[in-house]
């Protein structure tokens, strides 16, 4: 059996570069590995280092392309594939040196299409384990799975179920039913790929290993301020309800989106913009914006009809909030969280 490991590379640090190259070419069981480093069009010399271990390498395998983003990367790492199975990896991540070996064991012996094992949250000089002792075999089927990409679910824990990385895939299900990332999603094109994937799997399992390292930075793109956030997230967030009708989902579904839509209201569109400290537009001004929003749909509807049941404490306060149209209570809370958010960060990057 061979795995194949896929890797999208854009403007990587060159030493992040190299350490993750290290970790997937020098496997326990490296005879079975082969490594596809997607080049996207990188402008700060990764493909340089990439080339450097290619010529190193044998297992290495470099596919140059024009920026087109991450989505068509990965696509074109699956493309390139031959292994029996699939293990994404980000650039800037790393994975222990008997990931490979680990992964397949537990793989076979379960002779699952989709295997789940442990992380670790790595912060500038500390890790934060992420493993799952004692996991529930009956959490892992397909609809607990893809309801918790949806809306989370505290009893999978440190499962990052939406993330590609994380993971063992059998190739042979992406194959057969032609599963790819879709181009032009710029936000959660990971959690659309990875619900569409579970759809095909029929069998799940879940190593309790601690076998992949996520690099966490407070400067990730992931926390910038994106003035365009609501036309990038709507994409998204359609592809969600486009889900659900393709597959005749059940009402669970439907009822997840909507609550997808309001934690997207109250947490991208704030993060990001409205309350994101880079945003200089006068206060008055981002308040009046974010009520335009709130008065049209679908985030109307959404407002009118979420329910509070499944929200945490917090969630709950904001969708008082937002039922009510305080936006002014809103921005507050917001902030607050922010604020406290960035206080954690500094603390674990110290």
């Amino acid at each position: 059996m061979k795995i194949s490991i896929i890797i999208p590379v854009y403007n990587t640090d060159h030493d992040y570069l190299a350490k993750c190259l290290e970790s997937c070419l020098n496997q326990s069981v490296a005879e079975t590995v082969e490594v596809i480093a997607v080049n996207d069009g990188s402008t700060n010399g990764c493909e340089k280092v990439l080339e450097e271990y290619e010529g190193i390498y044998d297992a290495l395998r470099v596919i140059h392309q024009d920026n087109q983003g991450t989505s068509v990367a990965r696509n074109a790492g699956l493309d390139a594939a031959r292994g029996d199975y699939i293990m994404f990896v980000d650039a800037d991540d790393w994975i222990e040196e008997n990931a490979c070996e680990e992964a397949l064991r537990a793989a076979f012996t379960a002779n699952s299409d989709i295997l789940f094992f442990g992380y670790a949250t790595n912060y500038t000089n500390r890790q934060l384990e992420r493993v799952l002792e004692d996991p529930d075999e009956r959490l892992f089927n397909r609809e607990t799975l893809q309801l918790a990409i949806l809306e989370g679910n505290p009893m999978l824990g440190p499962v990052e179920v939406g993330a590609p990385w994380g993971k063992l895939i059998r190739r042979s299900v992406i194959e057969e039913y032609h599963v790819r990332y879709t181009p032009g999603l710029k936000k959660g094109q990971d959690t659309v790929f990875v619900l569409h994937l579970l759809e095909r799997c029929t069998s799940f399992a879940y190593h309790s290993f601690l076998g992949y390292h996520y690099r966490m930075s407070g400067t990730s793109i992931s926390h910038r301020y994106n003035p365009d956030i609501v036309a990038i997230m709507e994409r998204t967030l359609s592809a969600y309800r486009s889900f659900t009708e393709v597959y005749n989902k059940s009402n669970p579904f439907k009822l997840a989106v909507s609550r997808k839509y309001f934690r997207v209201l109250t947490g991208e569109y704030l993060m990001l913009n409205y309350c994101h400290p880079d945003n200089k537009i006068p206060e008055s001004e981002k308040r009046r914006e974010f009520l335009e929003l709130l008065e049209c749909e679908p985030y109307c509807f959404v407002a009118k009809n979420t329910e509070g049941a499944k929200l945490s404490i917090y969630d709950r306060l904001m969708l008082a909030f937002v039922k009510h149209k305080n936006v002014r209570m809103l921005f507050g809370l917001k902030r607050l969280e922010i604020f406290v958010r960035g206080v954690l960060i500094k603390q674990y990057s110290k």
